[in-house]
C-alpha cells in the first residue's frame, strides 16, 4: 500500500508590509532592513539556499549581510565568499526590494524548533545626488526565524505516480523521488507486477535502477531513476505496477500507474 509523507510546519507566518522592520534602539535609522522575519521552513538534516527579503527607504549601496545561529552552518555565494549581497547587485534604490541568499545546513538530529538566525548587515546610505557609492556607512542587526519542521511518513517519497509509454517502441521513463529524512543511501529501485508481455529493464543491464546523481539522496532534494518499458507486446490500456525501494535496512513499495497508448 502506498504511504504518504506529510510536513507539519512548526509555525505559520503572516504577510508583511514591504517596509524595513524597525531597527533596534542602538542601530542607525532604517534606510535598509528585513521585510519578512520568518524564513522558509527546513527539515532536520537538510542543506539548502534560504532567501531573505530586504527593502530600502533610501538609496543604499555596498550591501553585505552575514548570518549565524545555534546548530546552523552557513555558507555564502562563491562570488562573495564571506558574506551575501543582493541578487541584482550590492545596491538598492529607495522603495525597492531584493533578496540575499544563504546556504544553510542543519544537522540530521536538529530538534524541531523556531531557530533564531541573526542577520548582521552593513551598507552605505548614499548621499543626495551621488552617482557613485558615497555617503554614510551604516550597520545593523536583525533576527529572523528559521522554522525546523517535523516529518511523518516515509523517508523517501515517490513523486511520479503515472507514466505513459507508446506501444510502438520501447522508451525510458523517469521516476522522481524526494528524500524527507537523513540516511537515504544506496537506494535501489525495481518495478514489479508487470502484465504479461511487458518487459522492464534498467540501466547498464543491472537488476535494479538507481538515482541519476548518485547512490544517496540528501534531505529535501529530488532525483530521478530511469526505467525502460517495452510495451510492444502489451495491449493498449492502463495497468497497476509496484515500485519497490530498498535503502539501508529499509524496504518500501509504492503504486505506479502505467498507461500504454
Amino acid at each position: 500500500m502506498r504511504r504518504t509523507a506529510s510536513i507539519a510546519l512548526a509555525c505559520a507566518a503572516g504577510a508583511a508590509a514591504i517596509v524595513p522592520a524597525a531597527a533596534p534602539a542602538s542601530a542607525a535609522a532604517p534606510d535598509f532592513g528585513l521585510v519578512v522575519p520568518v524564513l522558509a521552513p527546513m527539515l532536520p538534516g537538510q542543506t539548502g539556499w534560504v532567501g531573505t527579503m530586504w527593502a530600502a527607504t533610501s538609496d543604499v549601496c555596498d550591501v553585505k549581510v552575514t548570518a549565524s545561529g545555534a546548530g546552523v552552518t552557513v555558507k555564502y555565494p562563491a562570488n562573495t565568499a564571506a558574506y551575501s549581497s543582493l541578487s541584482k547587485g550590492d545596491s538598492l534604490a529607495k522603495g525597492h526590494v531584493d533578496y540575499a541568499a544563504f546556504n544553510v545546513a542543519l544537522a540530521a538530529g536538529s530538534p524541531l524548533a523556531l531557530v533564531p538566525l541573526k542577520l548582521d548587515y552593513t551598507y552605505t546610505a548614499k548621499a543626495d545626488g551621488a552617482t557613485s557609492c558615497t555617503g554614510t556607512p551604516r550597520s545593523g542587526s536583525v533576527t529572523a526565524t528559521l522554522p525546523v519542521v517535523s516529518v511523518t511518513g516515509d523517508a523517501v517519497v515517490q513523486k511520479t505516480t503515472q507514466v505513459t509509454v507508446p506501444k510502438a517502441t520501447p522508451v525510458w521513463s523517469q521516476l522522481v523521488f524526494q528524500s524527507r529524512k537523513a540516511g537515504v543511501d544506496n537506494l535501489q529501485i525495481t518495478v514489479a507486477g508487470a502484465p504479461s508481455g511487458l518487459v522492464v529493464s534498467y540501466p547498464a543491464e543491472r537488476s535494479y535502477t538507481a538515482l541519476n546523481k548518485g547512490t544517496g539522496l540528501a534531505v529535501g532534494t529530488d532525483d530521478f531513476a530511469a526505467v525502460k518499458f517495452d510495451a510492444t507486446n502489451v495491449a493498449a490500456g492502463t495497468y497497476k505496477l509496484t515500485v519497490k525501494l530498498s535503502y539501508g535496512s529499509t524496504t518500501d513499495s509504492n503504486d505506479l500507474t502505467l498507461v500504454v497508448a
